[in-house]
């Protein structure tokens, strides 16, 4: 059974956590995102909400929540992005 730990909210992003999210969203083209706050549920998952920039006209999406989740040997997984704006 997984243990729940309690959510940590820090509104100041680490080096750490900024090459988390960088590793996370290698390869998507188009979207810019600058990690505002983050909320952590231990070390494995990360939520960052993030101000996005886009070269996609079409594409209305100026806040979004990216969820993360690092594994095994430290390998962040990009697991959703949700548009927040």
């Amino acid at each position: 059974m997984k243990e729940f730990k309690e959510l940590e909210v820090e509104s100041t992003i680490t080096e750490k956590e900024k090459q988390i999210l960088k590793i996370a969203l290698d390869g998507i083209n188009g979207l810019s995102f600058k990690p505002l706050t983050v909320v952590k549920n231990g070390e494995e998952d990360y939520y960052f909400i993030c101000e996005v920039k886009t070269s996609i006209r079409n594409l209305q999406m100026k806040m979004a929540k990216v969820y993360v989740r690092v594994q095994e040997e430290d390998n962040p997984k990009l697991l959703s992005i949700e548009k927040l704006s």
